[in-house]
Parts: C-alpha cells; sequence; structure tokens
C-alpha cells in the first residue's frame, strides 16, 4: 500500500486509490470482450452463411432433377399405354412421332408434355420433348433444364452452364399407329 497524507500529517497505511473506480473499469473489460465475441462470431458466420447457401443450392439441383425424373417417368409411361396420344404438334401418327414443347406453353391434358410438365417447379423453364419409336417399338419422354435457374442462389456459378437431363424410355404396349 502507500501512505497518504491528510492536513496533520501521515496516517498510516490506506488503500491506494485506482484510476476511473472498479465500475469503469470491468465496463471496459465488458465492451472488449463483446467485441472479441462480435469479431468471432463475423469470422464463423462468413463462411458458415456461404456454406448455408450453397447446400440450398445443391438441394435445390438435386429436387428438381428428381422431380423431373419422375415426370418424365409419369408421361411416358401415359404415352407407352396409349392413355395419351397427343403431342403438341397434334396426334401421334407414322408421320408425327417427335414433339418439343416449353413447359411455359398454353398445355392440356390431352398432350403428353402436359404430364411431364405438371408439378415440376415453377422457378424453372423446362424443355419436354416427347418422341414414339415404332422400329422398336418405344417412347421416350425428356426433360431438360439449366441448372443455374434450377440452384436458386448459385454463388459461385457452379452450375452455370450445365443442363439437369431426365429421360424415360418405355416398351411401347399395344399398337403403334
Amino acid at each position: 500500500g502507500a501512505r497518504s497524507r491528510g492536513r496533520s500529517g501521515w496516517r498510516g497505511w490506506t488503500r491506494p486509490r485506482r484510476r476511473g473506480g472498479d465500475a469503469r473499469g470491468f465496463r471496459a473489460l465488458g465492451a472488449c470482450r463483446r467485441a472479441v465475441v462480435a469479431l468471432e462470431f463475423v469470422f464463423v458466420a462468413g463462411p458458415f452463411l456461404v456454406l448455408l447457401f450453397c447446400f440450398i443450392a445443391t438441394s435445390a439441383v438435386l429436387h428438381t432433377w428428381s422431380t423431373m425424373q419422375n415426370y418424365a417417368q409419369y408421361a411416358a409411361r401415359m404415352m407407352s399405354t396409349g392413355q395419351i396420344k397427343n403431342f403438341t404438334t397434334g396426334p401421334i401418327t407414322t408421320a408425327n412421332t417427335t414433339a418439343t414443347a416449353s413447359c411455359a406453353s398454353a398445355l392440356t391434358n390431352a398432350q403428353v408434355e402436359y404430364y411431364a410438365c405438371t408439378g415440376l417447379p415453377s422457378w424453372v423453364n423446362f424443355t419436354v420433348t416427347a418422341t414414339e419409336n415404332c422400329a422398336v417399338p418405344s417412347v421416350t419422354v425428356s426433360i431438360s433444364a439449366s441448372a443455374s435457374t434450377a440452384a436458386v442462389a448459385d454463388l459461385f456459378s457452379i452450375f452455370t452452364g450445365k443442363t439437369l437431363m431426365a429421360k424415360a424410355v418405355l416398351m411401347k404396349e399395344g399398337v403403334c399407329p
């Protein structure tokens, strides 16, 4: 300790004075800790958010591809069994064996492309190609879309320039036209 000196001289040992007092010192220490926590959060949150958006983009692409595959198989089954006998270009005949349509166009439930497009995610533009080959005999339904459009948040352009493709080939049941 230090000796303090009053008016009457030396009074013995007393407690030394601290600058700023106890409360101010602890507040400064708490503010410093909060700053460290904030910096740690910034360093951890940045990479975490990047990983989160990459997972979201990859999940959206996988979901879109899986849905495309399901609806390509469904449309091919409808076409192969003869339940649907029309393309967007007209009835399926020996002269009209292939048709390509966009899912954004006005489709009716009497067309193969309608069944391939129903239920696909709305944020992506799809192209459907349906073919009937009587030489084999088989039917093929293909659905394609841009992978970067399917990825809701493509941060690093991982999916840019890539195409998602789903294809179903089934044996034609019954008679070919």
